[in-house]
């Protein structure tokens, strides 16, 4: 009875789940200050990536996925940013930033933290 209890509810579970799927050429705004973060390297937001899915100790997160802050680009409000590629089926993505406050263009952003709720897709009415 225990099993049949425990399907039905992992079963509902999946089938009532919105999957977000994000695609290149989607564009975002931030409607926060630091809504979200940007990575310079493609490298620091994998290793990010897989120190969250893995849910290291503190201590072994903190040895495996640390990031120097120089490296990193908080999203201002009204930045608006552009999906260009995906890396790690669709778990890191390749942006490009559409501000005048950066002095570099291309940035890593991981897929999780699009979810923000400060962050807007916006739409191309033509």
């Amino acid at each position: 009875m225990k099993y049949l209890i425990t399907l039905f509810l992992t079963a509902s579970s999946f089938m009532f789940s919105e999957e977000v799927l994000y695609a290149e050429g989607d564009t975002f705004e931030a409607k926060k200050y630091e809504a979200v973060a940007l990575y310079f390297y493609k490298a620091d937001a994998i290793r990010l990536n897989t120190a969250r899915d893995f849910s290291f100790s503190l201590n072994d997160f903190l040895n495996y996925a640390t990031i120097d802050t120089r490296d990193i680009y908080k999203i201002r409000k009204g930045d608006t940013f552009k999906i260009t590629k995906s890396f790690r089926n669709g778990d890191v993505f390749q942006v490009y930033l559409e501000s005048t406050r950066s002095k570099r263009e291309k940035y890593f952003v991981l897929s999780e933290d699009l979810k923000n709720s400060f962050l807007t897709r916006v739409t191309e009415n033509s």
